[in-house]
């Protein structure tokens, strides 16, 4: 889970489409906010990712759901709030379901910080406090039936690889400092680090797992040491420690 910000509202969703919406719901219970344009839209606001587990909504069955932070059912009048309504997958949208976040908070990422309430202990979501633990525990974000842990250990240990992959290639470019080894290096450390941006997926796991990595502390300060660290790659570097769930 990362921070995310609503940093605009769709034209669209003028007040009195919002009061229109909300009453025919009132009156026929109806999906009204099953609406393309208004996914698309939180859609944009997370990336095209789930807002609590960071999984791609465009992958699979992750296909996208509106959720209702404070939900639908004892909120009526807020079916249809902006700041409301979040991209969710079916599994953190099924598990939320009713829950009362005014009685037992969670985090809402687009108010929240999740650094202040989660970390990653072993591919797995930690608390840090009640919020942290209540939102693992409704979200069911160490969930077996999806398994979500098994899910963060292969993407986590596919990322270890890769940096290994990159110490060999640093070694290899020592030994002989051709332009063709240079920019296998150079391009496998831009892709390590896209891995790990706000944008990708599951980028708190991934940019948690780089930022403990004593080999990704040793390849950033050879490639310094050399003259290889780019401007680009220190601006990813920063925008990837930013969303570290660090303990």
């Amino acid at each position: 889970m990362i921070k995310l910000f609503r940093l605009y509202t769709p034209l669209e969703l003028t007040p009195a489409f919002v009061k229109e919406k909300t009453e025919e719901y009132k009156l026929t219970k109806k999906s009204v906010w099953n609406i393309d344009w208004l996914k698309d839209s939180l859609k944009g606001l997370s990336h095209g990712k789930c807002a609590y587990c960071e999984c791609d909504l465009s992958k699979g069955s992750n296909y996208m759901e509106v959720e209702h932070f404070e939900d639908k059912h004892n909120n009526v009048e807020k079916v249809m709030e902006w700041d409301n309504l979040l991209p969710s997958c079916k599994h953190c949208n099924g598990h939320k379901s009713t829950h009362d976040v005014i009685a037992e908070p969670i985090v809402n990422p687009f108010i929240d910080d999740p650094r202040d309430h989660l970390y990653f202990q072993h591919y797995r979501y930690k608390s840090k406090d009640d919020k942290g633990r209540t939102t693992i525990e409704v979200l069911q974000l160490n969930s077996g039936e999806r398994k979500m842990v098994d899910t963060r250990f292969e993407i986590g240990n596919a990322l270890e690889d890769l940096i290994e992959d990159i110490l060999d290639k640093y070694g290899a470019f020592k030994k002989n400092q051709t332009v063709r080894n240079r920019n296998k290096l150079t391009n496998s450390v831009n892709k390590m680090l896209l891995q790990c941006q706000p944008e990708s997926e599951y980028a708190a796991l991934c940019a948690t797992v780089l930022h403990t990595s004593d080999d990704y502390r040793q390849i950033k300060a050879d490639l310094k040491s050399d003259g290889l660290w780019s401007q680009e790659m220190e601006k990813m570097d920063s925008a990837s420690y930013d969303i570290c769930l660090f303990k």
